[in-house]
Protein backbone atom coordinates (compact mmCIF):
# COMPACT_ATOMS: atom_id res chain seq x y z
CA UNK A 1 0.00 0.00 0.00
CA UNK A 2 3.05 2.16 0.73
CA UNK A 3 4.82 1.24 -2.77
CA UNK A 4 1.57 2.65 -4.69
CA UNK A 5 1.45 5.78 -2.59
CA UNK A 6 4.56 6.76 -3.09
CA UNK A 7 4.88 5.73 -7.19
CA UNK A 8 1.67 8.23 -7.88
CA UNK A 9 0.73 10.45 -3.70
CA UNK A 10 -2.20 11.84 -5.88
CA UNK A 11 -4.33 9.58 -8.38
CA UNK A 12 -6.24 12.45 -9.39
CA UNK A 13 -3.14 14.71 -10.62
CA UNK A 14 -1.71 13.55 -14.64
CA UNK A 15 2.17 12.08 -14.50
CA UNK A 16 4.53 13.52 -16.95
CA UNK A 17 4.13 11.71 -20.22
CA UNK A 18 0.25 13.01 -19.83
CA UNK A 19 1.21 16.75 -19.75
CA UNK A 20 3.89 16.17 -22.54
CA UNK A 21 1.02 14.90 -24.74
CA UNK A 22 -1.60 18.04 -23.69
CA UNK A 23 1.36 20.56 -24.77
CA UNK A 24 2.04 18.23 -27.99
CA UNK A 25 -1.72 18.86 -29.31
CA UNK A 26 -1.44 22.94 -27.46
CA UNK A 27 -1.89 25.47 -30.60
CA UNK A 28 -1.69 29.13 -29.55
CA UNK A 29 -3.98 31.54 -31.44
CA UNK A 30 -2.62 35.10 -30.97
CA UNK A 31 -5.34 37.88 -30.93
CA UNK A 32 -5.21 40.81 -33.42
CA UNK A 33 -3.62 42.83 -30.30
CA UNK A 34 -0.53 40.68 -30.46
CA UNK A 35 -0.03 41.43 -34.43
CA UNK A 36 -1.03 45.14 -33.82
CA UNK A 37 1.82 45.62 -30.91
CA UNK A 38 4.30 43.42 -32.94
CA UNK A 39 4.20 46.15 -35.56
CA UNK A 40 5.08 48.38 -33.11
CA UNK A 41 8.45 46.53 -31.80
CA UNK A 42 11.50 47.88 -31.75
CA UNK A 43 13.35 45.56 -33.28
CA UNK A 44 10.85 45.62 -35.87
CA UNK A 45 11.19 49.35 -36.40
CA UNK A 46 14.95 49.21 -36.77
CA UNK A 47 15.25 46.17 -39.32
CA UNK A 48 12.92 48.94 -41.75
CA UNK A 49 15.04 51.51 -41.17
CA UNK A 50 17.81 49.63 -42.02
CA UNK A 51 16.58 48.69 -45.28
CA UNK A 52 15.72 52.43 -46.17
CA UNK A 53 18.87 53.75 -45.17
CA UNK A 54 20.69 50.95 -47.76
CA UNK A 55 18.34 51.81 -50.94
CA UNK A 56 18.23 55.70 -50.02
CA UNK A 57 22.44 55.56 -48.91
CA UNK A 58 25.26 55.42 -51.53
CA UNK A 59 26.71 52.60 -49.53
CA UNK A 60 29.67 50.87 -51.38
CA UNK A 61 27.17 47.66 -51.37
CA UNK A 62 24.45 49.60 -53.18
CA UNK A 63 27.07 50.91 -55.58
CA UNK A 64 28.17 47.43 -56.54
CA UNK A 65 24.91 45.94 -57.06
CA UNK A 66 23.80 48.89 -59.48
CA UNK A 67 27.16 48.87 -61.43
CA UNK A 68 26.69 44.68 -61.80
CA UNK A 69 23.18 45.23 -63.41
CA UNK A 70 24.60 48.10 -65.85
CA UNK A 71 27.53 45.77 -66.83
CA UNK A 72 25.22 42.95 -67.21
CA UNK A 73 22.82 44.80 -69.24
CA UNK A 74 25.29 46.08 -71.24
CA UNK A 75 27.02 42.62 -72.01
CA UNK A 76 23.14 41.48 -73.49
CA UNK A 77 23.37 44.30 -75.79
CA UNK A 78 26.39 43.41 -76.99
CA UNK A 79 25.39 39.48 -77.56
CA UNK A 80 22.40 40.41 -79.55
CA UNK A 81 24.47 42.41 -81.70
CA UNK A 82 27.21 40.34 -82.30
CA UNK A 83 26.52 36.84 -81.20
CA UNK A 84 25.99 34.31 -84.03
CA UNK A 85 22.52 32.54 -82.22
CA UNK A 86 21.57 35.71 -80.59
CA UNK A 87 21.00 36.94 -84.30
CA UNK A 88 19.63 34.08 -85.53
CA UNK A 89 16.60 34.12 -83.15
CA UNK A 90 16.26 37.70 -83.91
CA UNK A 91 16.27 36.95 -87.46
CA UNK A 92 13.25 34.76 -86.85
CA UNK A 93 10.95 37.28 -85.96
CA UNK A 94 11.62 38.46 -89.77
CA UNK A 95 11.71 35.60 -91.61
CA UNK A 96 11.87 36.73 -94.75
CA UNK A 97 13.65 33.87 -96.38
CA UNK A 98 13.54 29.92 -95.86
CA UNK A 99 16.88 28.52 -95.62
CA UNK A 100 17.19 24.98 -97.05
CA UNK A 101 18.64 21.92 -95.17
CA UNK A 102 22.06 22.23 -97.62
CA UNK A 103 23.17 23.47 -100.82
CA UNK A 104 21.77 21.13 -102.90
CA UNK A 105 18.20 20.65 -103.49
CA UNK A 106 15.91 19.27 -106.11
CA UNK A 107 12.57 20.42 -106.63
CA UNK A 108 9.49 19.45 -109.32
CA UNK A 109 7.46 21.74 -111.43
CA UNK A 110 5.18 21.09 -114.50
CA UNK A 111 5.46 23.61 -116.86
CA UNK A 112 3.52 23.54 -119.94
CA UNK A 113 6.01 25.34 -122.15
CA UNK A 114 9.53 23.70 -121.18
CA UNK A 115 10.65 27.47 -122.23
CA UNK A 116 9.33 29.13 -119.37
CA UNK A 117 11.52 27.70 -116.91
CA UNK A 118 14.27 29.81 -118.64
CA UNK A 119 12.88 32.78 -119.89
CA UNK A 120 10.32 34.51 -116.77
CA UNK A 121 12.02 37.60 -117.30
CA UNK A 122 11.20 38.01 -120.88
CA UNK A 123 9.61 40.68 -121.65
CA UNK A 124 6.82 38.73 -122.93
CA UNK A 125 5.72 37.75 -119.66
CA UNK A 126 5.44 41.27 -118.16
CA UNK A 127 2.59 42.77 -120.57
CA UNK A 128 0.36 44.51 -117.94
CA UNK A 129 0.96 48.24 -117.35
CA UNK A 130 1.02 49.37 -113.59
CA UNK A 131 -2.36 50.51 -113.85
CA UNK A 132 -3.85 47.23 -115.18
CA UNK A 133 -1.70 44.99 -112.70
CA UNK A 134 -3.44 47.09 -109.98
CA UNK A 135 -6.97 46.28 -111.04
CA UNK A 136 -6.14 42.81 -111.56
CA UNK A 137 -4.47 42.79 -107.69
CA UNK A 138 -7.66 44.68 -106.20
CA UNK A 139 -4.91 47.42 -104.01
CA UNK A 140 -2.38 49.74 -104.36
CA UNK A 141 0.59 49.20 -105.98
CA UNK A 142 3.64 50.58 -105.17
CA UNK A 143 6.73 50.88 -107.85
CA UNK A 144 9.97 53.14 -108.02
CA UNK A 145 9.70 56.53 -107.60
CA UNK A 146 12.54 57.12 -109.98
CA UNK A 147 13.81 56.50 -113.32
CA UNK A 148 16.77 56.65 -115.21
CA UNK A 149 18.22 56.48 -118.51
CA UNK A 150 20.24 53.29 -117.13
CA UNK A 151 16.77 52.13 -115.35
CA UNK A 152 13.77 51.70 -117.79
CA UNK A 153 10.37 50.38 -116.92
CA UNK A 154 9.29 46.93 -119.00
CA UNK A 155 6.22 45.96 -117.16
CA UNK A 156 4.25 43.87 -115.13
CA UNK A 157 2.44 40.60 -114.08
CA UNK A 158 0.00 39.29 -111.43
CA UNK A 159 0.38 35.75 -109.99
CA UNK A 160 -2.97 34.64 -108.72
CA UNK A 161 -1.55 31.78 -106.56
CA UNK A 162 -0.40 34.40 -104.08
CA UNK A 163 -1.92 37.61 -105.30
CA UNK A 164 1.44 38.72 -105.86
CA UNK A 165 2.51 41.67 -108.65
CA UNK A 166 6.00 41.38 -110.67
CA UNK A 167 7.43 44.82 -111.95
CA UNK A 168 10.43 44.46 -114.19
CA UNK A 169 13.00 47.31 -115.08
CA UNK A 170 16.04 47.31 -116.99
CA UNK A 171 19.28 48.46 -116.79
CA UNK A 172 22.15 48.81 -119.03
CA UNK A 173 23.48 44.93 -117.44
CA UNK A 174 21.12 43.86 -115.44
CA UNK A 175 17.48 43.45 -114.49
CA UNK A 176 15.61 44.76 -111.62
CA UNK A 177 12.51 43.12 -110.09
CA UNK A 178 9.89 44.47 -107.54
CA UNK A 179 7.65 41.91 -106.26
CA UNK A 180 4.58 42.89 -103.85
CA UNK A 181 1.53 41.04 -102.22
CA UNK A 182 -0.23 40.77 -98.93
CA UNK A 183 1.37 39.08 -95.99
CA UNK A 184 -0.47 35.17 -95.64
CA UNK A 185 -1.73 34.77 -99.48
CA UNK A 186 -0.12 31.53 -99.57
CA UNK A 187 3.25 30.20 -98.72
CA UNK A 188 6.42 31.91 -99.34
CA UNK A 189 8.67 29.84 -101.50
CA UNK A 190 12.00 31.58 -101.58
CA UNK A 191 14.49 29.43 -100.34
CA UNK A 192 18.26 30.49 -99.73
CA UNK A 193 20.76 28.15 -99.30
CA UNK A 194 22.19 26.83 -95.26
CA UNK A 195 25.20 28.56 -95.58
CA UNK A 196 23.65 31.79 -97.37
CA UNK A 197 24.47 34.72 -95.50
CA UNK A 198 21.92 36.76 -94.36
CA UNK A 199 22.50 40.80 -93.64
CA UNK A 200 19.49 42.50 -91.28
CA UNK A 201 19.17 45.53 -92.88
CA UNK A 202 16.87 49.06 -91.57
CA UNK A 203 13.66 49.85 -94.52
CA UNK A 204 12.66 53.34 -93.02
CA UNK A 205 11.13 52.50 -89.27
CA UNK A 206 11.19 48.80 -90.47
CA UNK A 207 13.89 45.68 -90.37
CA UNK A 208 14.98 44.02 -93.76
CA UNK A 209 17.02 41.00 -94.91
CA UNK A 210 19.60 41.29 -97.94
CA UNK A 211 21.14 38.50 -99.39
CA UNK A 212 23.71 37.64 -102.52
CA UNK A 213 23.90 34.70 -104.26
CA UNK A 214 21.09 32.34 -105.65
CA UNK A 215 20.07 28.81 -106.91
CA UNK A 216 21.98 27.70 -110.32
CA UNK A 217 20.54 24.68 -112.09
CA UNK A 218 23.03 22.47 -112.58
CA UNK A 219 20.90 19.90 -114.86
CA UNK A 220 17.53 19.40 -115.67
CA UNK A 221 14.80 16.01 -116.61
CA UNK A 222 11.72 16.64 -118.27
CA UNK A 223 9.25 13.57 -117.63
CA UNK A 224 5.85 13.13 -119.61
CA UNK A 225 2.72 13.57 -116.92
CA UNK A 226 -0.38 11.61 -117.90
CA UNK A 227 -2.71 12.61 -115.06
CA UNK A 228 -2.24 16.60 -115.95
CA UNK A 229 -1.63 19.17 -118.61
CA UNK A 230 2.13 19.95 -118.71
CA UNK A 231 5.45 17.85 -118.37
CA UNK A 232 7.13 17.12 -115.07
CA UNK A 233 10.64 18.54 -114.83
CA UNK A 234 12.99 17.51 -111.98
CA UNK A 235 15.62 20.64 -111.01
CA UNK A 236 18.87 20.09 -109.41
CA UNK A 237 20.64 23.08 -108.10
CA UNK A 238 23.68 24.14 -106.01
CA UNK A 239 23.38 27.56 -104.39
CA UNK A 240 26.40 29.90 -105.41
CA UNK A 241 26.82 32.84 -103.23
CA UNK A 242 29.44 34.22 -106.05
CA UNK A 243 26.12 34.65 -108.41
CA UNK A 244 25.65 38.47 -109.55
CA UNK A 245 21.78 38.13 -107.64
CA UNK A 246 20.93 40.43 -105.07
CA UNK A 247 17.63 40.31 -103.33
CA UNK A 248 16.89 42.24 -100.31
CA UNK A 249 12.88 41.94 -98.76
CA UNK A 250 11.16 43.55 -95.99
CA UNK A 251 7.66 44.05 -94.55
CA UNK A 252 5.18 47.22 -94.23
CA UNK A 253 2.04 47.37 -93.08
CA UNK A 254 1.16 43.71 -94.11
CA UNK A 255 2.48 43.48 -97.18
CA UNK A 256 5.74 41.26 -98.57
CA UNK A 257 7.98 43.39 -100.37
CA UNK A 258 11.02 42.27 -102.50
CA UNK A 259 13.48 43.69 -104.74
CA UNK A 260 15.96 41.63 -106.78
CA UNK A 261 18.45 42.48 -109.21
CA UNK A 262 20.70 40.01 -111.77
CA UNK A 263 23.44 41.06 -113.71
CA UNK A 264 27.48 42.19 -113.22
CA UNK A 265 25.79 45.56 -112.88
CA UNK A 266 23.37 45.39 -110.29
CA UNK A 267 22.85 47.30 -107.72
CA UNK A 268 24.87 47.50 -104.62
CA UNK A 269 23.09 47.31 -101.07
CA UNK A 270 23.00 50.86 -99.95
CA UNK A 271 21.58 51.84 -103.97
CA UNK A 272 18.76 48.99 -103.33
CA UNK A 273 18.20 50.32 -99.91
CA UNK A 274 17.88 53.49 -101.12
CA UNK A 275 15.15 52.68 -103.89
CA UNK A 276 13.33 50.78 -101.20
CA UNK A 277 12.81 53.62 -99.16
CA UNK A 278 11.64 55.69 -102.32
CA UNK A 279 8.87 53.29 -103.47
CA UNK A 280 5.64 55.32 -103.75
Amino acid sequence: MNDQISKNPNPNKPDNSQIEELLIKFTPHPRACFYTKMEKAPWIKSIHNKRIRFFNSNSPVRRWLLGMTIISLIFILIGISFFPSVRVVARQIIYSFISAPSNHIEIQVTLSNPGDLFHFSDPSNFPLTIQEVQVQSGYSVKELSRLTKDLQLVGSRFDTSYNAVTILYKGNEYKLFLTQRPVGNGEDIFSIGSTAQVNLVKIGDQHGEFVVGGWKAISTQTIPNTLTPGNQTDINAVWDSSLPQYTLRWQIEGFMYELRSIGEGSPSKLELISLANELK
